[in-house]
């Protein structure tokens, strides 16, 4: 048996995660260990145990993730893993992962997750409330997950179908297996989309609909409809090869942190930091002034990582600074967040260490306003 670990890492966190995997991995079988940019899908029909791991961003997978696992082969007849790393919402994660990697034919027979620091989610107080993950006792634990996932494995292909585990659902399993619970994430935004008919390729493209973790886009509408189903995670809009899906109204101002270069700071083509860590590849310098494409994730790295601070967000007062204001009204009562009342189960439930006291929080320092560049120097964040 071949195994493979392949993850996305924007920090360092899912980094840390997967290599402490393989490395439990390689002590059962021969395992190789790849992150999305360094491996295609299509060497992936080439292993026999598959492991995918990402962040989560918008309560799912990462857009470049998501794209991977769409232009996987079939791997029919292969056995599979996913796992992830997050902050203080581990929501929905694995019942988006999980049922596009077995339309590929894989067997998934676990997942794993873990909690990490947060660099690059501007409205979040620093220091963050999960920072210090994952640590050493984190990594210990993600490199027995590997071993064991290896051992099961094994025993799968002897025979042992029993070990297969049930993907959990409902809302009182484990926070990852929750459903997210459809609404606003930004309110008063009011998210709607609509497609342009005259940038569409439909029928010949269908990729918004094949990706769509809550399978509520339906093309064959005149014009195509989205379900009250859709919890606004953006996959859609991202990954159009042509961006004819736009957001609406006021969540267009709400939702899409607007960003623009300064050139007069920017050290192009001496610094390419920011184009060589984009997930999406969606910064063009092509063009005078550079763009950002569609394919903008909104997770802001480049912002954090820019040694210049040439990157700048036009509409940063109506975006994370009103993200902010969220955590700004939980200070009084902490645990009144939605967001820290499932830190607080899950610690009750053994499932997270807090490493931060909450009397060392960063309530009134949120990253969006940091003066220091880079904010985050990514050669620190993603050492080995």
């Amino acid at each position: 048996m071949k195994g493979l670990v392949v993850y996305y890492s924007a920090t360092g966190n899912t980094k840390k995660v997967a290599r402490a995997i393989h490395k439990g991995m390689a002590e059962i079988v021969e395992a190789d260990l790849a992150s999305v940019k360094e491996i295609s899908p299509q060497q992936v029909g080439s292993y026999d145990l598959v492991g995918i791991g990402s962040p989560i961003w918008f309560f799912r997978e990462t857009a470049n993730v998501r794209l991977f696992m769409y232009q996987l082969p079939s791997l029919t007849g292969k056995l599979g893993f996913v796992f992830c790393t997050h902050g203080t919402a581990p929501l929905g994660i694995f019942h988006s992962m999980v049922p596009l990697l077995r339309r590929k034919g894989l067997t998934i027979i676990g997942w794993g997750d873990w909690y990490g620091s947060v660099y690059q989610v501007l409205h979040a107080p620093k220091p963050y409330f999960t920072d210090g993950h994952p640590d050493e006792i984190d990594l210990a634990e993600a490199e027995a997950f590997g071993r064991n996932i290896a051992e099961r494995a094994l025993r799968i292909a002897a025979g042992e179908t029993e070990l297969m585990p049930q993907l959990p659902s409902g809302p009182d399993c484990e926070l990852p297996f929750r459903p997210h619970p459809i609404g606003e994430p930004f309110p008063g935004a009011s998210p709607k989309r609509a497609i342009d008919p005259e940038t569409c390729q439909y029928p010949d493209c269908t990729v918004c609909e094949d990706i769509c973790p809550a399978h509520c886009i339906q093309l064959m509408d005149n014009p195509p409809t989205f379900g009250s189903e859709c919890y606004n995670c953006s996959l859609c809009n991202r990954l159009c090869p042509t961006g004819a899906i736009k957001l609406e109204g006021e969540a267009a101002k709400r939702m899409q942190p607007v960003k623009k270069i300064n050139m007069e700071k920017c050290r192009y083509p001496d610094c390419k930091l920011c184009i060589n860590y984009c997930p999406m590849n969606c910064i063009d310098f092509s063009q005078s002034p550079p763009v950002f494409t569609h394919a903008c994730e909104g997770d802001d790295l480049c912002w954090v990582i820019c040694p210049e601070g040439a990157i700048e967000i036009v509409n940063l007062d109506v975006t994370h600074a009103k993200m902010w204001e969220g955590f700004q009204e939980a200070r009084g009562d902490p645990q009144s967040h939605p967001f820290l009342e499932m830190l607080r189960e899950a610690e009750t439930k053994g499932k997270f260490r807090p490493l931060v006291p909450l009397e060392e929080i960063g309530w009134d320092n949120p990253i969006f306003k940091m003066e220091r560049t880079p904010r985050f120097d990514i050669h620190e964040l993603l050492e080995e």
